[in-house]
């Protein structure tokens, strides 16, 4: 498809208007947003203000109301009445279990004017509760707990704090979930405790407490406000007594370690991060006992206030844009109607370099020079075409000739690698029959030393008088056992070096266990231990020549350790994850070497005992025929070679 250069030009315009705009927009929408965080901010600190001044407020409509209550005056009919041993007041003539009951009747009144309330109890200076009026939230029932029920609570932390009080003093408690002695109660409620000691002559006849269930009493808890926000309130040491996710509420009565300090850094009074603000002040309630409240916007808020602000600001973009592009495509049109004629021009003279020339456009500006520099550039590229056309014709001879004598070096270059892969080849097969021959001595030692032995002991039993048909039968039976497991050892290793180009699934833990058996009697002859561990995995290749590659790994590991006389001598063989990993305790590769192991050739053992070829062969197998990928790292105390199935080449 063809474009005009002015709709090119008024494009590129466009283009570069379209980014200025968008750049200036950015800008824009960086302050707005910096403002709307900022404006935020502000609000969210009104909300906390208020949220503070609520439950103040609330803290202090309890402090008010007991305080009301403790100056009750049948409260002090009701302390008369018992600290008299005839359980009665004589000055108001009421006895013991009438004061009792006017006071339940104003514990009772309060409870159901207070929706927070949820226990008022009276408990003696011994810890001994008189009277407890419970409100059931389930139920919406206030009723008073038997005398049966009625608990000591001597050792609770809330009744031991409040005995100590002076008169006039008021104690507001920890909050924690409701709790009876130990145990949590059934229907758990978030608990906050104020108390007032009621002193008679100047001492302390009881203690006045007031429950009160804080989700109820901080109205902030449960109020939705006009703003999006989470509520968040810990304790002193951190702990959550509310938080959105209900199962961080106190966690710490359930062995939870859920803390506001994990979530949140307190260390700064306010922050932003990732799209969130979040906010922090103290509550105190006491002069050593405070709250800390947090809130925080919620992402869908700052995310509904971007969507609405990148709305606006892409139309805007768009309209500018556009306008900015049509009087760019006008403009354009009109300025490069000089360069249009010229552009027609050089058609007419390519389609005849002979014809006339650039020479007749005359604008007297820069366009004529551009045709003249047109005109000099064409008399220039006709002469440097005959020029080229000469070379050419000169280079194109060099060519064949060249062709023809590279053709010949390839063909010999390729005879020559096939003839030094062949080398290659035969040198391995030898060194595998030399290690085959000599696995095969370490595995006959034992059973030639069996026959030897037997064949011996025929002379004396002979001489003993021992051997009859039955001795001999034995015998027979016996050795051909022998003579028949050494039979089977040149089969298994026949087998094992057979070359078989027939690819097979086989299991990999089998093919391994069989490497192993062949080089048993010759690890064991030097004291190496061999482990194979881990769960086998099934591939599709050639069995005998990964076997061949497994058997060349330990074989080097296994010269390592008997050359360095390495005690507990130790080769361990991992599978996992179709993977294969062969490791040692000899020491690891030396860090100069370790890029050049699987080269042809090298090797680090002496002349004569080493041909370089093992890891080589091996990764010449498991990469090119099996296409794994092998590689060698050291690790711990010595050398890891890494058989990866996963990452094939």
């Amino acid at each position: 498809m063809r474009i005009s250069l002015s709709t090119k030009v008024a494009l590129g315009t466009f283009i570069s208007a379209g980014v200025g705009v968008l750049l200036i927009s950015l800008l824009s929408y960086t302050l707005m947003s910096n403002y709307f965080k900022q404006n935020t901010l502000n609000s969210l600190k009104h909300e906390m203000q208020q949220d503070v001044k609520s439950i103040k407020e609330n803290i202090d409509g309890v402090y008010y109301n007991i305080n009301i209550l403790s100056k009750n005056e049948n409260l002090k009919v009701l302390e008369r009445a018992f600290l008299s041993p005839q359980k009665f007041d004589i000055g108001t003539n009421t006895p013991y279990e009438t004061a009792q009951d006017r006071v339940i009747q104003s514990f009772k009144a309060l409870l159901a004017y207070n929706d927070s309330y949820y226990k008022i109890r009276l408990i003696y200076r011994n810890g001994q509760e008189l009277i407890s009026v419970v409100k059931d939230f389930d139920n919406n029932v206030i009723y008073t707990d038997r005398e049966s029920s009625l608990l000591n609570q001597s050792k609770r932390k809330f009744f031991q704090e409040s005995i100590k009080l002076h008169k006039n003093d008021l104690y507001i408690s920890d909050i924690n979930l409701n709790k009876e002695d130990t145990d949590i109660a059934s229907s758990p409620i978030p608990t906050i405790r104020i108390s007032v000691p009621l002193y008679s002559n100047n001492k302390i006849f009881a203690i006045l407490v007031i429950n009160a269930n804080i989700n109820i009493l901080f109205v902030p808890l449960h109020e939705h406000s006009g703003f999006v926000k989470n509520i968040y309130l810990a304790n002193q040491a951190g702990y959550y007594l509310y938080h959105p996710d209900e199962k961080k509420t106190f966690g710490f009565q359930r062995n939870k370690e859920y803390k506001i300090t994990k979530d949140f850094n307190l260390s700064q009074e306010h922050y932003f991060k990732e799209d969130l603000l979040f906010i922090h002040t103290k509550i105190y309630l006491s002069n050593s006992r405070y709250l800390i409240l947090a809130l925080t916007t919620s992402n869908e808020f700052f995310k509904k206030q971007s969507r609405e602000y990148e709305y606006t600001l892409g139309i805007y973009i768009l309209i500018i844009t556009f306008v900015v592009a049509f009087v760019t495509l006008s403009v354009v049109r009109y300025l490069i109607s000089p360069i249009q004629r010229l552009t027609q021009k050089a058609k007419m003279i390519a389609a005849n370099p002979q014809g006339k020339g650039f020479d007749e456009i005359k604008t007297h500006d820069e366009i004529e020079d551009l045709s003249r520099s047109l005109q000099s550039m064409l008399n220039e590229l006709n002469r440097s075409k005959r020029e080229i056309e000469k070379k050419v014709e000169e280079r194109t001879k060099e060519l064949h000739t060249l062709n023809a004598n590279l053709e010949k070096s390839v063909l010999e270059k390729t005879k020559e690698n096939m003839k030094q892969l062949e080398i290659l080849q035969q040198q391995n097969k030898l060194a595998s029959m030399g290690e085959m021959i000599g696995a095969i001595a370490h595995q006959w030692r034992q059973p030639l030393n069996e026959l030897s032995i037997a064949i011996q002991n025929i002379k004396y039993d002979f001489d003993d008088g021992l051997v009859d048909k039955k001795y001999i039968e034995n015998f027979i039976t016996e050795t051909k056992k022998i003579i028949m497991f050494m039979s089977h050892t040149i089969d298994d290793f026949r087998n094992f070096y057979r070359i078989d180009k027939t690819e097979e699934s086989f299991d990999v833990k089998e093919a391994i266990e069989k490497s192993v058996f062949m080089q048993k009697a010759q690890l064991k002859n030097h004291n190496i231990d061999i482990e194979i561990n881990g769960e086998s995995f099934t591939i599709k290749g050639y069995k005998n020549e990964f076997q061949q590659a497994i058997l060349n790994i330990i074989n080097n590991a296994k010269d390592i350790l008997v050359e360095k006389e390495v005690p507990n001598a130790k080769i361990s063989i991992e599978l996992t994850n179709n993977t294969v990993k062969i490791s040692d305790n000899g020491g690891g590769v030396p860090l100069e070497i370790i890029e050049r192991i699987f080269e042809p050739y090298f090797t680090t053992k002496e002349e004569g005992k080493g041909t370089g070829m093992g890891l080589y062969m091996s990764k010449m197998i498991l990469e090119e025929n099996m296409h794994a990928k092998f590689s060698v790292r050291n690790r711990d105390n010595g050398s890891e070679f890494r058989i990866d199935f996963n990452d094939t080449k």
